[in-house]
């Protein structure tokens, strides 16, 4: 299954690439670096990632709804321990 993230702004719904193993690295490198930082700072800059490539352009990203950024966090946050659990299977 491939996991994905979707934002939509002004009435036009943007879908990001799927999960990834680089994304997967991008959350890992900041969870590695400070443990005790939140789901939004380590996955921030995943979010970027995931969306670079696609219609989604730079004003977007910029002026994305800060409560809708977060949300995307939370999910790469469940996607990443998703993906740590089941290496471990």
């Amino acid at each position: 299954m491939q996991h994905t993230l979707t934002y939509e702004m002004n009435g036009k719904k943007y879908t990001s690439k799927p999960f990834d193993f680089e994304a997967m690295c991008i959350i890992n490198d900041s969870h590695m670096q400070n443990e005790n930082c939140g789901f939004f700072r380590h996955c921030r800059d995943a979010v970027d990632y995931l969306f670079e490539g696609t219609d989604v352009t730079q004003d977007v990203i910029d002026n994305m709804d800060i409560g809708e950024r977060v949300e995307m966090c939370r999910t790469l946050w469940l996607f990443y321990i998703d993906a740590l659990s089941s290496k471990n299977e």
